[in-house]
């Protein structure tokens, strides 16, 4: 494992999470997309077809490794908070928890083969909360990661753990968790086992600390949560 690359407060690990995590002092939430699920070869043109079977997809010429087991969220299971994307693809692996709904694009925008929105499984309460954030064009034109999300939708996950001052990301991808902590004031720790992704998080990590004027406060627990979490 090489030694890690400290951007403000953040702190990016390239390397496999499982070989990692033991190595890391305490955290207060993990807030992740798992790669696993992906049964879709994208062309990056806005089409794809049916993989039979594969297990990667490719946005802009890169790709991406997807499952070849079932998704663990046991090595996970200590940490106080838990948000974890797609959770569709692996409900087998879930307990009872509350769902947050990421709509993806307007649902009459027909015309496309891709999902009206995602699921991500949050480990306390029992209810089911949608993001207001829809994709635009302009971030579908910016992705650099098969399964990016925006950083808006991530700041968003992050108001559901007000209290969370420490987060990791062991599916770092190309780094939107990280620049979303950067913007609320989060430490950050993200893992990324491969190469090409971890230098797109860094980076984009960097420019993130290199704009003080997107430095916030935490936010304040939205008015709409009244979930019993404990």
């Amino acid at each position: 494992m090489a030694d890690p690359v400290i951007i403000g407060d953040a702190t990016l690990y390239l390397g496999d999470c499982l070989e990692i995590l033991p190595t890391l002092g305490k955290v207060d939430a993990v807030v992740t997309d798992p790669p696993y699920g992906l049964g879709w070869e994208f062309t990056g043109q806005g089409s794809g077809k049916a993989a039979q079977g594969s297990k990667s997809s490719v946005v802009k010429g890169q790709t991406i490794i997807g499952d070849k087991v079932d998704f663990d969220p046991s090595p996970f299971s200590k940490i106080n908070s838990q948000i974890f994307w797609g959770m569709h693809h692996f409900p087998q692996s879930l307990k009872r928890g509350t769902a947050l709904v990421w709509l993806k694009k307007h649902p009459n925008a027909f015309g496309t083969f891709l999902s009206d929105a995602d699921i991500a499984w949050f480990n306390k309460g029992c209810g089911v909360y949608c993001s207001q954030i829809i994709n635009p064009a302009s971030f579908q034109s910016e992705k650099c990661h098969p399964t990016q999300k925006p950083v808006a939708l991530m700041e968003w996950c992050l108001t559901h753990i007000p209290d969370a001052r420490t987060i990791l990301d062991p599916f770092m991808g190309s780094g939107t968790t990280g620049v979303a902590c950067a913007k609320l004031g989060r430490k950050f720790i993200g893992i990324e086992i491969e190469p090409k992704y971890f230098d797109i998080a860094c980076s984009r990590i960097q420019k993130a600390y290199d704009q003080p004027d997107l430095f916030v406060a935490p936010p304040e627990k939205p008015v709409q949560e009244r979930m019993d979490y404990d």
